[in-house]
């Protein structure tokens, strides 16, 4: 289920989507004709890491480096999928006919964060990198989750509008959908909303330090970090 392929340096590389960086931020994981591909922070000749029959993107490399978790569509619907970053068996983690997103790793990197359509028309879960049942994280009140992050200190940074999931691509939106960067603990129960800006504050992550970055259209109308 994979294959190590290399692309020519001469070859006109269009249309790569999804990148992620590595934790120690020296290589970086993308999607190119529907495989995962790998290729060295500074450039250079890309490692084809896929071959799989269907398309594989929202890749996500866990913080210990060792694995690397996206979804694929190569059953007709998106699933989660994990595999050693350097080459290796390729798992399916989840197989629900819904659609399932990646969005990030626990910082123990034993856990895998993804948006689901499974539940209402999209919310979050959580799936083991052993592949037991998924958890929803939110059983009430927050319903149109997706985007989670989980900060070092124990927090769930989300989104909970459909604008940001399913709406990105309109840009300078302005009105009740506004999609903010809010948190929540787990454990201590306490709600936070992050950001009051009124348009689009989304594309959240975080660093060791606890460092926010995100995608905001603020100030220009345009999408910047």
């Amino acid at each position: 289920m994979f294959a190590y392929t290399y692309a020519s340096a001469q070859q006109k590389v269009t249309f790569a989507t999804h990148p992620t960086i590595s934790p120690n931020a020296d290589y970086v994981v993308f999607s190119f004709e529907g495989d995962l591909w790998k290729v060295d922070a500074t450039g250079g000749q890309a490692l084809r890491l896929t071959a799989m029959s269907g398309e594989e993107i929202n890749p996500r490399i866990s913080p210990d480096g060792k694995w690397l978790a996206f979804s694929s569509n190569q059953n007709g619907n998106l699933d989660v999928y994990v595999m050693p970053i350097n080459g290796g068996e390729i798992k399916q983690l989840t197989f629900h006919d819904g659609q399932d997103y990646v969005d990030s790793w626990s910082w123990d990197s034993k856990e895998i964060y993804f948006t689901s359509s499974r539940y209402n028309r999209f919310t979050s879960f959580k799936v083991s990198l052993k592949g037991e049942t998924p958890e929803r994280i939110f059983s009430h009140y927050f319903n149109t989750i997706h985007q989670v992050t989980e900060t070092p200190g124990g927090d769930l940074l989300f989104n909970n509008s459909w604008e940001s999931f399913s709406s990105a691509n309109r840009k300078r939106y302005k009105g009740a959908f506004n999609p903010d960067i809010l948190s929540f603990n787990p454990k201590t129960k306490v709600y936070k909303q992050l950001t009051t800006y009124e348009g689009k504050d989304f594309w959240q992550t975080v660093d060791r330090q606890g460092n926010l970055y995100f995608v905001s259209d603020r100030n220009n109308g345009e999408y910047n970090l």
